[in-house]
């Protein structure tokens, strides 16, 4: 089985500060595929998404994500999610190709190996996005992005 981002741990320093910003769980707008869909409504979650801008997202309530629990401060969902939450902060933007988001904090201090896993993913997601919703990706772009995504991305310190 192919690994995913998922399966990479980024270090529990990184986890913690993760689960305690929970900035990217707030105002989302992450597009949902039908695997994602059919995968959380299994697990008898519903009204969770809706169309806005031509794809199925994330649904917000009172501002923040359809699965956050701000009292417990985490997600509902977790081991469920979204492909595109797993592969976040790893984004596509139509101008820049594959990027980090820079709205998370932690984005630049990912080690390469995740950060070479989620654009496996990303890759994945693309092509359903194109096959379920009929979205051009600029594949070009997106090879060039990668490119230099990866020259700059942190590597795994070296075992002694």
């Amino acid at each position: 089985m192919e690994t995913t981002s998922a399966d990479h741990p980024w270090g529990e320093e990184l986890r913690e500060f993760c689960r305690r910003c929970l900035r990217c769980c707030y105002g989302t707008e992450m597009i949902l595929l039908k695997g994602d869909i059919e995968r959380l409504e299994r697990l008898g979650f519903r009204g969770f998404y809706e169309f806005r801008g031509g794809f199925r997202r994330l649904r917000n309530i009172r501002g923040c994500c359809f699965f956050l629990d701000p009292r417990a401060r985490g997600c509902l969902a977790y081991s469920s999610r979204p492909l595109g939450c797993r592969i976040y902060p790893l984004i596509y933007d139509e101008d820049l190709g594959a990027v980090l988001d820079p709205e998370c904090p932690i984005a630049g201090r990912l080690p390469r190996a995740w950060v070479e896993a989620a654009l496996r993913d990303l890759e994945r997601f693309l092509k359903a996005l194109e096959g379920e919703y009929g979205y051009r990706v600029d594949w070009e772009l997106l090879k060039s992005s990668v490119s230099r995504l990866l020259s700059s991305s942190k590597k795994a310190p070296q075992s002694a």
